[in-house]
């Protein structure tokens, strides 16, 4: 009999746990706590715990229809972002922004990346495959990163990019259609 280990990134985490990474984020950019407040009641932060709540029932099976339809629905007319509970997104996402975000179910975004407004992780024509981001990703505001795609650990996503490749660790992507324009060590 083979038994299912499940890595750190397959478990569950914490609800609480997740949250107190995304709140130090504010922090770590050297806001004040007035500041920190107004951050946490932002349009990002509030979708992206709506999102934590309902990725956590989502996570343990715990039935949540008709009602996480209904909350989604009002966090995506009220914020415009839409963060569907199948997202996969790691500790310490920054919504940088209002509105303009829509993430398709199949995506995963990794701890400590970094979304400005008007960003699409999505499919090409409905072929079901979307973006793969590592960890520590600044993806710029109004890029698109579509299909079936890894970004690899601490790239940059330029502004208004359009990322149809994969796009190795540690590199900046910028233009339509976007290309690596160099290695970020090398900057």
């Amino acid at each position: 009999m083979v038994e299912n280990v499940l890595t750190p990134r397959d478990r569950a985490a914490p609800l609480w746990a997740t949250l107190r990474v995304d709140v130090a984020r504010f922090r770590e950019e050297g806001l004040g706590t007035r500041v920190l407040v107004r951050g946490l009641l932002s349009q990002g932060f509030l979708a992206l715990l709506v999102y934590r709540i309902f990725r956590w029932c989502y996570e343990r099976g715990i039935p949540t229809q008709p009602v996480r339809f209904l909350v989604e629905r009002f966090i995506e007319i009220t914020t415009g972002i839409s963060i569907p509970a199948e997202v996969k997104i790691g500790p310490g996402l920054r919504i940088h922004h209002f509105g303009g975000i829509v993430l398709h179910p199949k995506t995963t975004i990794g701890e400590q990346c970094t979304l400005y407004h008007n960003v699409t992780l999505g499919d090409v024509g409905g072929s079901g495959g979307a973006p793969q981001v590592g960890d520590r990703v600044m993806i710029g505001a109004g890029a698109k990163l579509l299909g079936q795609i890894d970004i690899g650990d601490g790239c940059r996503i330029g502004a208004n990019a359009v990322v149809l490749m994969s796009v190795p660790k540690g590199c900046l992507a910028v233009g339509v259609p976007a290309v690596i324009k160099k290695h970020l060590q090398e900057m």
